[in-house]
C-alpha cells in the first residue's frame, strides 16, 4: 500500500513512503515549490560564466554566457534528486512531478521476472504455440487431442500446480538472459527445450510434454526424489543394455528437478552453445552434432554424465545408423570422455534418479502403425506385429499383457509405479486430425480407456 500526505499550499511539503513487494521506498520531501532547477547545476553555471567574463575576450564571454544558459536547465524530475534544506538528507523532487514520482516508486525496476517468488516448486510445466490457433494465452485453441491430454494433467495434478506456457507468458517467468539471444527464431520444439531448461533452473518442478496422458498424480515420484536426496529424475535410453536405434540418450519429454539444480548448468550451456546464432549451428560451424536436440539431449546428457562415467553411450550402440540415425550425431560428442584422472572422480555432491523409458511411459508399440496406438481397440484380435520386447501380436494382447501389466507394476519393493503417464509420439499419429467428438465417440479405443482411467468426467 502507498500512503501519502499532500499539503494544500504551495509551500507545503510532500512526503511519499511506498512499500513495494516488501521493500520500503525512501521518503521524498518538497521544500521549495518555486525552484524547479537543481541548485548545484545553477551555481556551476554562474561560476563558469563569471570565470569567462573575467578572463576571456568579448567573444568568449558571449559563448560562455550562452553555455551558462544551456547548462542551467531544469532538473529532470525522474532522474535528478538532491538533498533538501529540511529533509535530513532525504531525496528532494520537484512538486510538479508528484504524479510521476509516485509511479516511479511504485514500479521499481527489478532484476528478476515478475513471477519470481510466486511460483511453487511443485509445478508441472508444458508449452504450446501455434502462430494462428494459439499465438498467446488470451487467444489459444488447442487441438482436440492435446486439449484432452491437458485435461488429464489438470485432473491428476495432485499437489502440483499446472502451467501451460504461452508466448506472452515467457517474459513473466524468465529473463531474456536465460534464453538464447535469438530465441524467437527457433523452431517450436527447440524453443520448448530451451524454455523448460530455464524454468526448471529457476523454479524446479516437472517439464512434461503436452502430448502426455497423466493417469495418476506425480506426487509419489516427487516424494521419492526428495526422500532420496536427489536433485533430478528422468529417463535415459539403453540404461539396462537394451539397444535403441536413435542417436539420443536422455529423454526431454519428462524432466523432474529441484530448483537451482542441474538446469542452472543447462541454462549456461545453452547460452554459450547458441551464442549469437539465429538457429542451432551444426558441427561444421562449431555447433551441435544434432541441432534438433540442441537444447535438449545435446545439452542435458553432458551434464548427467558428470555424475556417472559409466552411463550408456549412444556411440557404442550397433543399431544406431542410417537411414534413421547417425553415430556422429550422438550427444557424447558434445563433451570430453570424463574419467577419474581428467577431470577427476564423478560428482557426488548431488544424486540423480534415472529409469529406462521403454520400461515405463514409452510403450513398445508407440511408434508402429504411424504412431497411432491410441486408435487401437482393447478387445480386437487384429494383428499388429509389435516386435519390440515385451512382444505382443494383437491389439488385445498388447493392451492386457503389456499396458495393463505395466500400469500395475512397481519398480521394486517399496518403490514407485513404473508408469504414471503414457507418452504419445508425433502428436498421436492419426488421432491428431480428429475432432473431440470423433475421439470420444469410439469407446473401445486405447485412448478412450486411458482417458477413463485418468478420471475424465462424462466418460
Amino acid at each position: 500500500m502507498a500512503g501519502s500526505a499532500l499539503g494544500s499550499s504551495a509551500t507545503s511539503s510532500v512526503s511519499v513512503s511506498t512499500a513495494v513487494r516488501g521493500r520500503t521506498a525512501l521518503p521524498a520531501h518538497r521544500t521549495d515549490s518555486t525552484d524547479t532547477f537543481s541548485p548545484l547545476v545553477g551555481t556551476t553555471a554562474w561560476l563558469v560564466g563569471g570565470a569567462c567574463a573575467l578572463f576571456g575576450t568579448f567573444c568568449s564571454c558571449a559563448i560562455c554566457a550562452y553555455l551558462s544558459i544551456v547548462i542551467r536547465q531544469p532538473a529532470d524530475p525522474l532522474t535528478t534528486c538532491y538533498p533538501g534544506a529540511d529533509s535530513g538528507g532525504a531525496l528532494t523532487l520537484p512538486e510538479t512531478s508528484t504524479h510521476h514520482t509516485l509511479r516511479q516508486w511504485q514500479e521499481p525496476l527489478s532484476r528478476e521476472p515478475f513471477m519470481y517468488g510466486m511460483v511453487k516448486e511443485k509445478t508441472i510445466w508444458a508449452f504450446w504455440y501455434h502462430p494462428k490457433d494459439c499465438p498467446s494465452s488470451k487467444k489459444c485453441v488447442l487441438p482436440p487431442l492435446i486439449q484432452l491430454c491437458t485435461e488429464t494433467v489438470e485432473r491428476n495434478k495432485g499437489s502440483f500446480d499446472y502451467k501451460i506456457m504461452h508466448w506472452d507468458d515467457i517474459d513473466k517467468y524468465v529473463t531474456g538472459m536465460e534464453l538464447p539471444f535469438h530465441y524467437r527464431n527457433l523452431r517450436p520444439a527447440v524453443q520448448k527445450d530451451a524454455l523448460m531448461n530455464a524454468l526448471l533452473a529457476r523454479y524446479g518442478g516437472v517439464a512434461l510434454d503436452i502430448s502426455s496422458i497423466l493417469l495418476r498424480p506425480l506426487d509419489e515420484y516427487w516424494d521419492e526424489m526428495v526422500s532420496r536426496g536427489a536433485t533430478f529424475r528422468g529417463y535415459m535410453y539403453r540404461l539396462h543394455g537394451m539397444e535403441w536405434g536413435n542417436s539420443e540418450v536422455s529423454c526431454v519429454w519428462f524432466l523432474m528437478s529441484r530448483r537451482e539444480g542441474i538446469f542452472s548448468t543447462a541454462v549456461r550451456s545453452q547460452m554459450i552453445g547458441m551464442g549469437d546464432y539465429k538457429l542451432p549451428p551444426n558441427v561444421q560451424a562449431g555447433g551441435y552434432h544434432n541441432p534438433y536436440f540442441a537444447m535438449g539431449d545435446q545439452t542435458l546428457t553432458p551434464i548427467l554424465s558428470m555424475f556417472n562415467y559409466s552411463l550408456p553411450r549412444c556411440v557404442k550402440d550397433p543399431t544406431v545408423g542410417p537411414p534413421w540415425s547417425w553415430k556422429d550425431m550422438c550427444p557424447e560428442y558434445e563433451f570430453p570422455k570424463w574419467n577419474d584422472n581428467m577431470p577427476g572422480p564423478a560428482r557426488n555432491d548431488a544424486t540423480i534418479i534415472l529409469r529406462e523409458p521403454r520400461e515405463g511411459p514409452q510403450l513398445p508399440f508407440s511408434f508402429i502403425d504411424d504412431f497411432s496406438m491410441g486408435a487401437w481397440h482393447v478387445w480386437s484380435d487384429e494383428l499388429v506385429n509389435s516386435t519390440i520386447p515385451p512382444k505382443c501380436d494383437t491389439m488385445k494382447e498388447c493392451w492386457e499383457e503389456v499396458f495393463m501389466r505395466r500400469f500395475h507394476e512397481r519398480a521394486g519393493p517399496g518403490e514407485t509405479q513404473v508408469m504414471e503417464f503414457v507418452k504419445l509420439f508425433n502428436s498421436g499419429g492419426r488421432l491428431k486430425k480428429m475432432t473431440r467428438q470423433q475421439l470420444l465417440s469410439d469407446r473401445g479405443t486405447y485412448l478412450y480407456h486411458w482417458l477413463k482411467m485418468a478420471g475424465l468426467s462424462g466418460l
